[in-house]
C-alpha cells in the first residue's frame, strides 16, 4: 500500500462506561442532535447491533454505512488496522466516535491517540466521555477495576439515570466522582433529558491542562501505521490523585528521562497523569500525558504575556505518595 502525508484532520472522540450505563442510547442521541455531522463510529461488538438496527442499510469491506450519512465498523481485533481504512476514506466523514465495550478500559483505546504521531495529528483526540450509571456506579467502583479506569480516564462523566436517585445522592454521588478524577467535568441527564455536551470546552479549575495535544515535531505523518505491542495489567485498590504545582521551569531532558524510568516501574499504579508544563528558554506551554508505561509531551501554544508561568501536572492512581512524585519531579526543575 502506497504511504500517503496526513492531510485531512478528523476529531475523535472515546465513549465509555459499564455495562448498561446507557452508552448506545447516549450515541443515537448524538446521531439524532447532529445530523448534519457525518460519523465515523467504532463499535467493539457490531454484531450484536448495538446501533439501532433499522439505521443500518448496507456494508462494504467491514464497514456499515448508515442511512443518516454515518459509516460503522467492528473493533473485534486490530484498531490501527481501522484507522488505516478510515484514513483511506476520509473524505466519507467528518468525525469519528469509539464506543468502548462495557468492560473495556479505555486507556487502550486512547493510547495510539496519545502516543502515535501519525494518529495525533490525523485524528486528534478531542476527549473521552464515560457513561455513569447513577443507580449502580458506587458498587461498580468498589467490585471492579474496569470501572474505576472508566471513570479516571475520562475527560467528561456523564451521569446517567438521574432521575431514578434523589438529588441529595446525586450531590454526594458528583463530590464522590470529583475525588476520583479531578479532571473530570460532570454532567447529569437520563435518556429523555441529555444534555448538550462541547467537548472541547470544560469549566473546572483545571481546564488549561485538559486541552488535547497537537504536535509540533512529529518524526512521522504516514500511513499506514502499525500496530503496538504494549498491554495493560492491573489490579484493584483505593485510588487516590495528587495535584503538584511548580514555579520553576523544568529542564526537558531530566523530565523525560525521569518520566520514562518511573512510569517504567509504576506504570500499574497509575492510572492517568496529566499536566501543563513550563520549560526554561523555551516560549510554548507544553502538555503532558501518560498512558501505561508510555508519556508524551507535545507543545500547545505560546505563553501569552500575562500569564503566570509555571508547571501543574495531576497523577491518579493507587500506591502513589505526595512526597514521593514531589521529590522525583523536583530533581528535574532547571537550576
Amino acid at each position: 500500500m502506497t504511504k500517503k502525508i496526513v492531510n485531512t484532520i478528523k476529531p475523535t472522540t472515546i465513549l465509555s462506561g459499564f455495562l448498561g450505563a446507557g452508552k448506545t442510547t447516549y450515541l443515537n442521541h448524538l446521531l439524532n442532535s447532529k445530523p448534519d455531522t457525518r460519523f465515523a463510529i467504532i463499535e467493539n461488538e457490531l454484531g450484536k447491533q448495538s446501533i439501532d438496527s433499522e439505521l443500518i442499510i448496507r456494508a462494504e469491506d467491514g464497514i456499515v454505512e448508515l442511512n443518516n450519512g454515518c459509516l460503522c465498523c467492528s473493533l473485534n481485533d486490530n484498531l490501527y488496522d481501522i484507522l488505516n481504512t478510515l484514513f483511506e476514506r476520509k473524505d466519507e466523514y467528518d468525525e469519528i466516535i469509539i464506543e468502548a465495550t462495557g468492560v473495556a478500559d479505555p486507556r487502550g483505546l486512547a493510547e495510539p491517540f496519545i502516543v502515535h504521531p501519525a494518529i495525533k495529528k490525523q485524528f486528534p483526540l478531542k476527549g473521552i466521555i464515560c457513561l455513569v450509571d447513577a443507580e449502580l456506579v458506587e458498587d461498580q467502583i468498589q467490585e471492579t477495576e474496569e470501572a474505576i479506569h472508566q471513570v479516571t480516564f475520562s475527560d467528561i462523566l456523564l451521569v446517567n439515570k438521574t432521575d431514578l436517585v434523589t438529588k441529595q445522592y446525586l450531590n454526594d454521588l458528583s463530590q464522590r466522582l470529583q475525588q476520583l478524577n479531578p479532571l473530570a467535568k460532570i454532567v447529569f441527564g437520563h435518556q429523555n433529558n441529555f444534555p448538550d455536551i462541547e467537548i472541547t470546552a470544560h469549566n473546572t479549575d483545571l481546564d488549561k491542562i485538559l486541552d488535547a495535544p497537537h504536535s509540533h515535531n512529529a518524526p512521522t505523518l504516514l500511513f499506514p501505521v502499525q500496530k503496538s505491542h504494549h498491554h495493560h495489567h492491573h489490579e484493584h485498590t483505593d485510588v487516590v490523585s495528587i495535584i503538584l504545582t511548580f514555579d520553576r521551569p523544568f529542564n526537558r531532558q531530566k523530565l523525560g528521562y525521569v518520566l520514562t524510568v518511573y512510569l517504567t516501574l509504576q506504570a500499574k499504579d497509575l492510572y492517568r497523569m496529566k499536566g501543563l508544563l513550563w520549560f526554561k528558554d523555551l516560549e510554548e506551554q507544553y502538555v503532558l500525558q501518560s498512558v501505561g508505561k508510555r508519556h508524551s509531551i507535545d507543545a500547545k501554544r505560546p505563553w501569552k504575556p500575562t500569564e503566570k508561568r509555571e508547571s501543574k501536572i495531576v497523577f491518579i492512581g493507587k500506591n502513589i505518595q505526595r512526597k514521593g512524585l514531589e521529590r522525583i519531579m523536583k530533581q528535574c526543575l532547571d537550576k
